[in-house]
């Protein structure tokens, strides 16, 4: 599929799902067709290079496959298999919002750029570039790669769309496949310039440029409402509180959802000895650092394993409040730490979301939530 880092450990736990009914030879060199085309590109690959990176004979390479031509045909399928296995499983499927959705996904894109470059660049792609005109049946197999995963896109661009009343002369179709359009050029500038640096900025521009794209002219989604978000802070004296959470470490669109979804599924074991007081979020932005978690009436009484239990300080704050969507939360937070900053002495502590209301029975535009900024 398109380009993506598959030299890691994410690719190989994809990996494991395919293999199990293909022969252990014929994957070991379809593996190291992956990482040698990528490294050295398709013409300069020679059988000889594949067989030492798998570990087998030529004979073994030639009872699985007459050509290097038919090795790349079969490398292509292999890379939409085992990309689609990784994609399917991603985090960015998990937000609510279409719209929040698909700009996951480009954090999933960015966040998948580590490593050398044969780690993360593409296949596909990478085979595209070369034998376009030469091997049509390679290329053709690599364009249903590319347009394949585009197509798993496009449901989500056409909810956005209805969402925020987008009427335009592109299609969603168009704009999925604009998508890798920029992902692979992003890749060419990295082989370019010898580093995923530069790839990570067309990124962040695709990103900015998808929301511009659901944005009318005075700064606000179509088809919604300004954001109702209080501007001027107040400071409060945050309680001490049990807290217990599922932590992850890493960008927080990313694994903010998967860490909530995480947390609900000990409710049920955690509410028969305590009791739940409340809902909440804490994080750092430095680190990186996510808490999905409860408030407890007290210390917690067998706490469920896969939680952690932290004694929360608390202390001062300044709390900004949001009426609406939980989606509206990535945008409501940057502002409110852009007031905090200018405004306020910002203390190295936990920001807390402190969710108010239950999202099950409550309305979307009458969510609230807390965001609290540590102050001074």
């Amino acid at each position: 599929m398109v380009m993506l880092s598959m030299g890691t450990m994410t690719m190989k736990s994809a990996q494991t799902k395919t293999e199990s009914a293909r022969h252990e030879s014929k994957t070991r060199l379809l593996n190291a067709a992956l990482r040698v085309i990528r490294a050295k590109g398709y013409s300069a690959t020679r059988v000889e290079d594949i067989c030492e990176t798998a570990g087998v004979t030529k004979g073994s390479f030639f009872h699985h496959f007459d050509s290097k031509e038919e090795l790349a045909l079969a490398a292509a399928d292999y890379w939409t298999e085992v990309t689609s296995v990784l994609f399917a499983s991603a985090p960015y499927h998990q937000p609510a919002d279409p719209l929040e959705r698909l700009l996951a996904y480009v954090d999933f894109r960015k966040a998948l750029l580590r490593g050398e470059l044969p780690d993360f660049t593409c296949l596909v792609g990478t085979m595209t570039q070369e034998i376009y005109d030469t091997h049509p049946a390679i290329r053709d197999a690599c364009e249903r790669s590319i347009s394949g995963h585009a197509a798993t896109l496009v449901p989500d661009i056409e909810a956005a769309m209805e969402k925020y009343n987008i009427e335009a002369e592109w299609t969603a179709e168009s704009l999925a496949l604009h998508t890798q359009v920029v992902l692979q050029g992003a890749f060419i500038l990295a082989k370019a310039k010898s580093g995923a640096a530069v790839a990570g900025e067309s990124v962040d521009h695709l990103r900015r440029y998808l929301e511009l794209l659901f944005r009318t002219p005075e700064g606000k989604k179509s088809g919604g409402d300004l954001m109702n978000l209080t501007q001027e802070p107040e400071v409060v004296d945050f309680p001490v509180t049990h807290y217990v959470f599922v932590e992850k470490i890493g960008p927080f669109m990313q694994n903010a959802g998967q860490a909530w979804q995480t947390a609900h599924t000990f409710v049920p074991e955690l509410s028969k000895r305590n009791q739940i007081t409340g809902y909440m979020s804490l994080y750092k932005m430095g680190p990186k650092v996510y808490r999905a978690g409860f408030g407890l009436s007290g210390p917690p009484v067998d706490l469920p394993e896969g939680l952690g239990y932290e004694k929360f300080e608390g202390g001062k704050y300044a709390r900004f409040v949001l009426t609406g969507p939980y989606s509206q939360l990535p945008a409501a937070s940057g502002q409110v730490w852009t007031v905090a900053e200018n405004k306020l002495a910002v203390r190295d502590d936990f920001a807390i979301e402190n969710y108010m209301n239950d999202p099950r029975v409550t309305p979307e535009d009458q969510l609230i939530t807390q965001i609290l900024v540590p102050v001074a």
